[in-house]
């Protein structure tokens, strides 16, 4: 079975790539770059300009959508990006589709989360038959705002946020399982096995790696503090093993 995965160089496409591997599927991860992703080959194509699409796709069986934006300001992957991925899918006979989502994205009003919305219409409008995983954010999440600030000595923690972080590696997991035998789920809710508030999972950040800093309240907008307030990002559907200490021990 031939998968392309778009965003296939990214950390959560890179561990689908792997998790497809693992069940015999070729995983192709597609990227700009087009590099080779745990000994699979790339494919190299621009999802956005859609320069490379109809190769990338060609004798493809489904597509795993796991693409990511790093610039908050750059969302144009989950809109024109969706639309040429989408587009170029139906148009090579392709039937089956997994998206990587965000838990609660249809009920925040954090711009990223809007055209990540978008971006789940834009499949669900297809003729393809389409699952959404939509994951809690990954224990990587926090840590990346956690050593941006450690750098300049104040740690930013979300003032009366839940997070329920999970593994990107179980999520990886969920995504290659619908891919290969699917559920007949079009939405999959995942997240971690605890609700942590911000606090917690800087203390213990910085109690495994001994970054200093003092720990701040930090400067979010609101949109993002009133989404980890409501408890959108949280979910009893599916739960992974993998606690943020753990993940943490076994970066070490």
């Amino acid at each position: 079975m031939r998968v392309v995965v778009v965003g296939g160089s990214g950390n959560a496409g890179a561990a689908i790539v792997r998790a497809l591997g693992r069940r015999g599927a070729q995983a192709v991860p597609l990227s700009r770059s087009g590099k080779a992703v745990a000994g699979a080959p790339g494919a190299k194509a621009d999802i956005v300009s859609g320069e490379g699409l109809e190769a990338a796709l060609e004798d493809a069986d489904a597509i795993v959508d796991a693409c990511n934006s790093r610039n908050p300001l750059d969302l144009k992957p989950f809109t024109i990006g969706a639309r040429n991925v989408v587009a170029a899918a139906e148009r090579a006979g392709i039937e089956r589709a997994v998206l990587l989502s965000i838990l609660g994205v249809e009920r925040s009003r954090l711009q990223y989360h809007r055209r990540k919305r978008e971006q789940e219409l834009t499949y669900l409008g297809s003729s393809m038959q389409v699952a959404i995983v939509r994951a809690a954010q990954f224990h990587e999440w926090s840590v990346d705002f956690f050593e941006a600030g450690a750098a300049v000595g104040a740690i930013p923690v979300f003032l009366g946020g839940r997070l329920q972080p999970v593994d990107v590696g179980e999520v990886a997991e969920l995504v290659a399982d619908e891919v290969m035998a699917p559920s007949g789920e079009q939405v999959i809710d995942v997240a971690g096995p605890q609700v942590r508030v911000s606090r917690e999972l800087a203390k213990a950040w910085q109690g495994a790696t001994g970054a200093r800093g003092l720990i701040v309240n930090g400067p979010f907008p609101p949109t993002m503090l009133d989404y980890l307030r409501s408890g959108a990002n949280l979910t009893e559907q599916r739960k992974g093993k993998v606690t943020f200490e753990e993940w943490l021990a076994r970066r070490r």
